[in-house]
């Protein structure tokens, strides 16, 4: 008879997914723990908060950088205008100025070339202040600081997955509650820890056929 032996120290686990070999052989454990991280990312209201505050500044400095040129080039094209001849009595009269008709359509092509450089150049600030997209949300994201807790920190060495952080506090609260309204002390507890069991049980094989779904799930 065959001397049955103790299980091999170094065996592996078969991959989650498919149930063939493991790492190195089998990328999908690695792929859908990629797909989770980034859909928990999506998840993370702190993502969002970073982008929003981020974009926020970021356009709010673009556009006051571009009113700053814009303001700088109205006021350079209305000097401009007032060194043309009879422009002033043509702006007093609001454009009907008692003036001969040659005159008067030599003017609107001077004012219509003078107006059609200023769009030119309200288009190129425009255009340059826009550029500077990339710098300036770097900028921004620079100044973001994110706060790590210690690897000693409680929630961190005994998490609990699946329920917020003030969830202990609710379950302490309304356990509190229901002892003081006359319940007993350990059928509360039993109640309590049975139906929280139900939320986070053991870890059980992964279905394979289901399995992309489940994870696809909330893109």
């Amino acid at each position: 008879m065959a001397m049955i032996m103790g299980a091999p120290a170094d065996i592996e686990a078969a991959c989650a997914i498919c149930g063939f070999n493991g790492y190195p052989e089998c990328p999908h454990e690695g792929q859908r723990l990629e797909l989770a991280m980034d859909q928990a990312l999506e998840r993370w209201a702190g993502v969002q908060d970073i982008r929003d505050w981020v974009l926020n500044h970021a356009r709010n400095q673009v556009i006051q950088t571009f009113q700053r040129l814009k303001a700088q080039r109205v006021e350079q094209h209305n000097a401009y205008l007032q060194t043309l001849p009879c422009y002033s009595l043509y702006h007093q009269y609001n454009g009907h100025p008692p003036m001969h008709p040659f005159q008067l359509q030599a003017l609107h092509n001077q004012i219509s070339q003078a107006n059609a450089i200023f769009k030119q150049g309200v288009d190129e600030d425009w255009r340059r202040s826009c550029m500077r997209y990339p710098d300036v949300l770097d900028y921004y994201f620079s100044m973001v600081t994110v706060n790590f807790p210690e690897d000693k920190d409680p929630a961190v060495r005994n998490p609990v997955f699946g329920q917020p952080l003030e969830r202990t506090r609710k379950i302490k609260a309304r356990r509190d509650e229901e002892v003081m309204g006359g319940g007993d002390m350990e059928e509360v507890d039993r109640a309590i820890k049975k139906k929280e069991g139900r939320k986070s049980r053991g870890r059980t094989p992964p279905p394979s056929a289901p399995m992309p779904a489940m994870w696809g799930r909330g893109r």
